[in-house]
């Protein structure tokens, strides 16, 4: 048993020891980074460097902590909207598997290959799952302040103002996430990329339907003709129509929402009170292998349950 805790306390330490290295190695790379930006924004390195090559520029442009990054964004459907950084996301993963190796290992006595894929699904779960909430967050903040967005640009256009400075506007002046969006767009036209094409991009990167929709109705005026400001107007009406029906929708469910929190969380309260009250209760299921099987398959039957809710809870808000 001795060695099996030198152990153990030995995979913490290894595990701290490799957060701190990652941490410190993507700290100085951000700093040279923000520095090479600085420079060749003021210029003072343009004549004493020799050109870099295309290549090479692209394949710099995936910076390893991007490349790490996109281990815990893998297969999600948008991540723009978080705001977690790279090193908060490595360390929240591993200080979570090293919990979960060492709770796993002194609490319950379970052995280390079977804490190993625990610690592995922890490391790349919960990462995701912040990813996820800020994710979400972000939409539902983008899409409360869409519909005014939308107002300010009729405004403008009725003012008589061009729709590329309309949109520059919107990206100095409304608050984020729709000002990043739309000042993306104002960039990207500044640097001669044609406004169908930025808007086309930014649809599919924000991946919003209601952006969608904009983006649509300002393809279609800009290649058929038409009033633009009555077609954004009509829009904007649309889309608080739609967004009044979700919220009809939420309130109509926030009952049974409410009764699946319930029924997930009685099994996780009685289980936390036995450990706490009478731990030798549960001591069959983690000494006796009949024991490891009927706890995995409660576990597995759990998570069916909550998957099961929260995709009916989905569909009746979707629908």
């Amino acid at each position: 048993m001795t060695g099996l805790h030198f152990a153990a306390v030995a995979a913490l330490f290894l595990c701290a020891g490799l957060s701190l290295f990652l941490l410190l190695a993507m700290k100085r790379e951000e700093t040279t980074h923000l520095k090479t930006r600085i420079d060749r924004a003021v210029g003072v390195r343009a004549v004493a460097a020799p050109a870099e090559p295309a290549t090479r520029r692209k394949t710099s442009s995936k910076r390893p902590s991007a490349r790490l990054r996109l281990l815990f964004t893998y297969r999600l459907r948008r991540s723009w909207g978080a705001s977690a950084s790279t090193a908060t996301l490595l360390a929240l993963g591993l200080a979570s598997a090293a919990v979960s190796v060492l709770g796993g290992f002194f609490f319950f006595h379970l052995p280390f290959l079977v804490l190993l894929p625990v610690a592995l699904g922890v490391f790349f779960f919960l990462p995701r799952i912040l990813i996820a909430r800020q994710q979400m967050r972000a939409e539902e903040t983008f899409g409360d302040l869409f519909p005014d967005t939308v107002d300010m640009i009729v405004r403008m256009l009725r003012a008589g103002l061009p729709v590329a400075f309309a949109m520059s506007a919107v990206g100095q002046e409304a608050p984020p996430p729709v000002g990043a969006a739309f000042r993306a767009i104002a960039e990207e036209t500044q640097i001669g990329i044609p406004l169908e094409e930025a808007l086309q991009a930014a649809g599919e990167r924000v991946g919003l339907p209601d952006f969608r929709f904009f983006v649509v109705a300002l393809g279609l005026q800009r290649s058929t003709g038409g009033n633009l400001a009555e077609t954004l107007e009509m829009l904007s009406e649309i889309i608080r129509k739609r967004r009044a029906i979700r919220l009809k929708a939420r309130a109509s469910t926030a009952e049974v929402r409410i009764s699946a929190l319930v029924l997930g969380g009685i099994p996780i309260f009685i289980l936390l009170a036995l450990i706490f009250v009478s731990p030798g209760y549960l001591a069959p299921f983690v000494t006796n292998p009949t024991g490891h099987v009927l706890a995995g398959v409660a576990i597995l039957g759990l998570a069916m349950g909550g998957i099961s809710m929260r995709w009916m809870i989905r569909r009746a808000l979707l629908d």
